[in-house]
């Protein structure tokens, strides 16, 4: 094998929150800030697991879990979900500290779960592998951060078992060989039905949506449990803003109930309304791919949505000073934002049409920085989960990211 380079991108909701808990719609799109796993095979009888974005720096046994796993073979198309006595078994042997936080914890025991059972899968235990996992991705901050470590894993574990095929890039219009590849329809399921695994062991009872995402790219349309891939949601250019607030989604989403029974009769026509806008907001994207119809105008309406959507999470109480003024700064030039997730801080969007001035970008981005936030330009609507061919000149990976 050598080195395996995977990489697979964050989430963002762009309309829809809240009301989905009322069984409404809402629309997310992968986000590309992307989150890169590298597998590098080992001599010895050790995994050395990197995570430093949540300081993990661990030296393990390759075989330490493979007591009692012969109690019956995994059947690699119907993985089962690790109970909690799986996990306390894993994150006992990992050799964490006792003041490990949760997220190493989760992440740790995610990591071991995945690639105990898919060993356990394959025709020959998994090897010795060095795993670095980086991301561009702000951790904790709604933008499916552990959505894309979990697709990574599966992913790369996936591969390494021989369980996707080893597809070869394909070559552009202009005969120049591209330097990255995603797997086939049925495979790219696969992937995605361990990547729900490895979320359900750091969420509990995650909706499926983040995972689906991130491992399929473009949008999704997710009402009452069911998720809908949607093939017309062209890319589209956004910034993306970290008001570095910390919020709680629990207690918003409490909030946003207390209110909802209370009122009711004028919290739900708000639901409603929400929901209306992810529709329009839907057909609209997708118009955007009509050539008989004027970009511009459909842009202008794009705009128009998402204030008017921001208006109403406002309404139900979920935004915040800090949300507020990223709307103020993008607004005084002309720029449209709204906080996407959960509000009470987090993180806003803020659309950027075709033919926005670089300059008018770039002062806006100093504005917001200044104010002490995160601040990115990226798109919306790319690619899933890929993999990096290493022995390319130029295979696109931060160069931040690789292996010392």
């Amino acid at each position: 094998m050598g080195r395996l380079t995977v990489s697979a991108p964050g989430k963002v909701i762009l309309h829809g929150e809240h009301a989905v808990v009322y069984g409404k719609k809402a629309l997310a799109a992968s986000l590309d800030l992307r989150t890169y796993l590298i597998l590098t095979q080992r001599a010895d009888n050790l995994i050395d697991l990197h995570l430093p974005d949540i300081e993990i720096r661990l030296s393990l046994q390759r075989d330490i879990y493979s007591k009692g796993n012969d109690i019956k073979n995994v059947d690699i198309t119907k993985p089962i979900p690790a109970s909690d006595e799986i996990i306390e078994t894993l994150t006992k042997s990992s050799g964490l500290d006792a003041d490990a936080s949760r997220s190493q914890v989760l992440a740790v025991a995610s990591f071991l779960y995945l690639f105990t059972e898919i060993s356990r899968a394959s025709k020959c235990p998994l090897p010795a592998i060095d795993v670095r996992v980086q991301s561009e991705l702000p951790i904790g901050a709604g933008l499916g951060s552990s959505a894309s470590y979990s697709v990574c894993l599966a992913a790369g574990l996936l591969q390494l078992g021989n369980h996707i095929h080893q597809s070869k890039p394909s070559s552009n219009t202009e005969g120049y060989q591209l330097d990255q590849s995603s797997w086939s329809h049925d495979e790219t399921e696969l992937i995605n039905k361990w990547a729900f695994l490895s979320e359900k062991i750091m969420h509990g009872n995650p909706s499926g949506v983040d995972n689906s995402v991130t491992t399929f790219g473009g949008a999704i349309e997710f009402k009452k449990g069911k998720i809908d891939k949607l093939s017309q949601m062209p890319e589209t250019r956004i910034l993306l803003v970290n008001t570095k607030v910390q919020r709680n989604t629990k207690t918003l989403m409490a909030h946003v109930r207390t209110k909802y029974e209370k009122f009711g009769a004028v919290i739900g026509p708000v639901m409603e309304a929400i929901d209306a806008v992810t529709t329009r907001s839907i057909d609209t994207y997708c118009n955007l791919l009509n050539n008989d119809l004027p970009s511009s105008s459909l842009y202008k309406e794009l705009e128009e949505l998402i204030d008017i959507n921001q208006c109403l999470l406002r309404t139900l109480g979920v935004s915040q000073p800090k949300l507020e003024q990223v709307c103020e700064i993008t607004g005084a030039s002309g720029l449209h934002a709204k906080l996407t997730g959960a509000g009470g801080g987090g993180c806003a969007f803020c659309l950027l049409r075709p033919g926005t001035p670089k300059a008018v970008v770039r002062e806006v981005m100093s504005q917001l920085k200044s104010e002490g936030f995160g601040c990115w330009e990226t798109n919306i609507c790319g690619q899933g989960v890929i993999r990096h061919w290493t022995h390319s000149e130029n295979y696109n990976i931060p160069s931040g990211f690789l292996p010392e």
